[in-house]
């Protein structure tokens, strides 16, 4: 018997579904654009300019620039190239390919197996369960990740604050989801237990070893961000 009454929710699932995208994307954004090797690669050149150009007679400065541009195109040009394509490859698959890929298969797949034991919610109310989840889990990852940006800390003080938190947020943001799915289709204790328990667990770990990746790349770019 279920434990609550189902709830007449999911009107407005393709909203929440939207938020959840939009947040997962401004966080392939964010990430994207705090490559550690790209970022240490410029602060590099920059300090070494800077070395040289203290040397230098202020006329001077402009062959500079033009040495620097020539040793980039040279000699650098490709393996930055090739940084940036690594960083753009690591953001996709951690930010969006496989957070948003086991939201939309878990979606899927998950439906039809709560129809199995009832889902009156319908299937509008657990793809909006799965949207406020995503939603949920990115926003709350974005406001740590812009905290520990933002304010000055030490890198390894903030990388143990992302490794600490990152991974709370998403066991939380699982809770989230299954108190949606709950209050949706009235699951009684039995599918949470077996369902629900079982599913927050292994998502949980799993995810926190794709946040605790996540963690280790903020890292590393404030480490770069302070040469």
């Amino acid at each position: 018997m279920a434990a609550t009454a189902p709830s007449t929710g999911g009107r407005l699932w393709w909203a929440w579904c939207l938020a959840g995208s939009f947040a997962c994307f401004i966080l392939f954004l964010v990430c994207l654009n705090c490559n550690p090797a790209t970022t240490a690669t410029d602060r590099a050149l920059a300090k070494l300019q800077g070395v040289i150009a203290q040397q230098l007679d202020p006329q001077l400065h402009p062959l500079l620039s033009w040495g620097v541009s020539i040793l980039f195109s040279n000699y650098l040009a490709l393996p930055y190239a090739q940084m940036k394509a690594a960083g753009f490859a690591f953001a996709s698959v951690v930010c969006l390919l496989l957070p948003a890929g086991c939201s939309l298969l878990s979606a899927a797949l998950g439906h039809p197996l709560f129809m199995i034991g009832g889902a009156p919610g319908g299937w509008r109310a657990t793809w909006q369960s799965f949207g406020v989840h995503r939603l949920v889990c990115d926003l709350a990852s974005l406001l740590l990740i812009a905290f520990v940006l933002i304010i000055p800390l030490e890198p390894i003080t903030a990388a143990s604050l992302l490794i600490l938190c990152l991974p709370m947020i998403r066991a939380f943001a699982m809770i989230v989801l299954w108190v949606s799915l709950a209050r949706a289709h009235g699951f009684g204790p039995v599918r949470v237990i077996f369902l629900g328990l079982p599913h927050i667990f292994v998502v949980s770990a799993c995810s926190g070893m794709v946040a605790f990746a996540l963690a280790i790349y903020f890292y590393g770019y404030l480490v770069a961000r302070s040469f």
